[in-house]
């Protein structure tokens, strides 16, 4: 049995709980904000800064920009200088960038300088409640802003710090004036390729906004995402990953989209590795949750682990509190890695909610989740949190994205906004027949629901061996 530090983690989880009243029940998370309901800054002074920029004294205070605050191989990870004087469609001429050269400096970082977080995030960072503040992980970096002069409006990703201020709450997150007195009191720093979009010359005025993924319209600002953060090495899908999902029937691999979500057991290391070939992200689907009688590790799961049948389907849930579960989960998991997929999909991780025939408790679920969250992560496999709503406030930190079955059918989507606010994807299925058969009427008003909310939803069969398949954003 490998143990971790679970025992603190739920410790910490209880007593987020209680510190912010979370109810257990499905009535309480839906109060979330609505998007893009930040502060609007106005008056800006706004300087032009870029990637590999030499220090200079009389343009930025003798300030490098090698590295940034988060990463000490900017340059390198960006490819290149990213040089104002030569460009070709908002890039440096003379490379193509490995990172988006829409970017920007806002004066606040998450870490003092002793590299340890600050304090209180939560109390004034709108979307710190969604990550693990326990991580080395940067909650500033990549999120994005919008930036308009006049009547043009670029969008842009958060890469680095300043300018020459590093800890302005006020200005960022409320309503002041920026503390910097230096170039007219600059308060925002912005990449050639922004620079160039809204036209600037010099030092100018622009208002910016702080914007979640899901509101962030088509543009030359999408070509190249960066989603490197300079300790995480895993793959995380952002909350516009298109994508298919099929768990039975012969893998069709011609769908145009960025992930597959296939069947741990039943797809070959082969046809793994074909798709990663052609480009596209591979999770793997497993069920942690029940007991299948046909899986290839079957014998394993002692009777003593097996309770009540699962209503439905053939399957029998499993105690997830009993431990000789967990080394049988990291085997699996383990296997996901060794057959090379991006990531995994653990099926049915909310047995607390149905009649396992075990007592099983809100807390010892989510530490057998949090468990599997570790394992994946060990292993730089990104992870999906499966259904399991009512536990989201709680886990979003630990996962990676969601996926979701009907949550138009039962008028839960809204449970999903925490991890849309993390800049995660939620990838949701819909089975009912109305969606499949009356298009013209049910799957409009389904699909642009589910685009106002900013799930990636399909229209798929039950069992999801590809019959027919329908999306909403494709």
């Amino acid at each position: 049995m490998q143990h971790f530090s679970s025992l603190l983690l739920i410790l910490l989880l209880f007593l987020n709980n209680c510190n912010s009243n979370e109810s257990q029940s499905t009535q309480e998370s839906t109060d979330t904000p609505i998007f893009s309901s930040y502060q609007i800054h106005t008056a800006v002074t706004t300087t032009l800064f870029w990637i590999g920029e030499d220090a200079n004294s009389s343009t930025n205070g003798d300030i490098a920009n090698y590295a940034s605050a988060w990463d000490e191989n900017w340059t390198f990870h960006f490819g290149g200088i990213d040089t104002p004087d030569e460009r070709e469609l908002y890039k440096p001429a003379g490379f193509e960038p490995k990172e988006n050269p829409f970017y920007f400096a806002l004066p606040f970082n998450d870490f003092d300088n002793q590299g340890q977080r600050k304090k209180d995030l939560e109390t004034y960072v709108p979307w710190a409640k969604y990550y693990d503040l326990n991580s080395t992980l940067s909650i500033c970096k990549n999120r994005w802003i919008k930036i308009t002069k006049g009547d043009r409006t670029v969008y842009a990703q958060w890469e680095d710090v300043g300018p020459f201020e590093e800890n302005d709450i006020a200005y960022v997150f409320g309503d002041a004036q920026t503390n910097s007195e230096v170039n007219k009191h600059a308060g925002l720093d912005v990449s050639p390729a922004v620079n160039d979009y809204l036209q600037l010359n010099g030092l100018e005025i622009t208002e910016w906004q702080f914007v979640d993924f899901v509101d962030v319209p088509d543009g030359p600002w999408l070509e190249t995402i960066t989603s490197s953060n300079a300790n995480r090495t895993w793959y995380v899908p952002h909350s516009q990953t298109t994508w298919q999902w099929q768990l039975s029937g012969t893998l069709n691999s011609n769908y145009n989209v960025m992930l597959f979500d296939i069947d741990l057991f039943d797809t070959t290391k082969e046809e793994i590795q074909a798709l990663k070939t052609s480009g596209k992200k591979v999770i793997c689907y497993f069920n942690a949750g029940a007991y299948e009688s046909w899986r290839e590790d079957a014998a394993a799961f002692t009777e003593e682990l097996k309770g009540e049948e699962m209503d439905g389907w053939d399957e029998r849930w499993l105690d997830i509190r009993n431990e000789n579960l967990y080394p049988l989960m990291s085997q699996r998991i383990a296997l996901a890695k060794e057959k090379g997929c991006d990531g995994v999909e653990a099926d049915n991780v909310d047995g607390y909610t149905n009649n396992t025939g075990f007592p099983l408790t809100f807390l010892e679920q989510a530490k057998y989740n949090i468990f599997l969250a570790t394992e994946a992560h060990k292993l730089d496999l990104a992870i999906a949190l499966k259904n399991d709503l009512s536990q989201i406030n709680s886990l979003v930190k630990f996962f990676d994205f969601a996926i979701n079955e009907q949550c138009h059918i039962y008028n839960e989507c809204e449970m999903l906004f925490p991890f849309i606010h993390a800049d995660k994807a939620v990838l949701n299925a819909e089975y009912a027949e109305k969606y499949i058969l009356n298009k013209n009427q049910e799957r409009d008003t389904l699909c642009q629901k589910s685009y106002e909310e900013g799930a990636v939803t399909l229209i798929l069969p039950l069992n999801l061996d590809d019959s027919f398949r329908y999306s909403c954003q494709e």
